[in-house]
C-alpha cells in the first residue's frame, strides 16, 4: 500500500511540473495557427484577384488588431482600402493575447492585381504575449510575383 501511495505522489509531482510547459505548448500552437491563417488570407486575396481579374487586397488595422480581406472596387488605382466603399469578404480580429500587428505596405494594405502581382513588397509583423511566453512572426509579400511566405516564427 505504501508503494502505491508513493507512486501516486510521484505521478502528481511530475504532472504538476509538466502543466506549465503544456500551457506554453498550447499557446505556441495557437500562435502558429494564427500565422498560418494570415498567410492563407494573403494567398486567398491573390487567388481571387487572378480568378476574378479584379484587384483584391488585405488591410491591416493595427489599432483594432483586425485583418480585412476585400475586393478593391472604389478607386483601384490608388491601392487603398476604402472602409464602407470596398467590398469586405472577411474581417478577422486577432485573439486578445495578440498585442502587436504592423504592416509595412503603403496605407497598411497589400493589393493584388489581376496578374497576381502585389502593388508593393512588404512585411507583416505580429506579436502575442500569452502568460510568460512571447511569440513573434514575420510574413513577407514579394511585389513582382505576389507570393507570400512566413519568414520566421519565434517563441521566447
Amino acid at each position: 500500500m505504501v508503494e502505491l501511495l508513493a507512486a501516486v505522489v510521484i505521478i502528481g509531482i511530475v504532472t504538476s511540473m509538466a502543466a506549465p510547459e503544456l500551457e506554453r505548448s498550447i499557446q505556441r500552437i495557437k500562435f502558429r495557427s494564427e500565422t498560418k491563417n494570415l498567410l492563407s488570407t494573403l494567398r486567398t486575396a491573390r487567388s481571387h484577384a487572378i480568378a476574378d481579374k479584379n484587384p483584391y487586397g488585405v488591410y491591416f488595422d493595427a489599432n483594432a488588431l483586425t485583418i480585412i480581406l476585400f475586393k478593391d472596387i472604389t478607386n483601384p488605382s490608388n491601392f487603398t482600402y476604402d472602409a464602407g466603399s470596398d467590398s469586405v469578404l472577411r474581417a478577422d480580429t486577432l485573439p486578445s493575447e495578440f498585442v502587436y500587428l504592423n504592416a509595412t505596405f503603403p496605407n497598411s494594405a497589400v493589393i493584388y492585381g489581376a496578374n497576381g502581382t502585389a502593388q508593393a513588397t512588404g512585411d507583416v509583423y505580429m506579436m502575442s504575449t500569452p502568460s510568460a511566453t512571447i511569440n513573434l512572426t514575420q510574413l513577407n509579400v514579394l511585389a513582382s510575383t505576389g507570393r507570400s511566405k512566413i519568414q520566421y516564427i519565434h517563441n521566447y
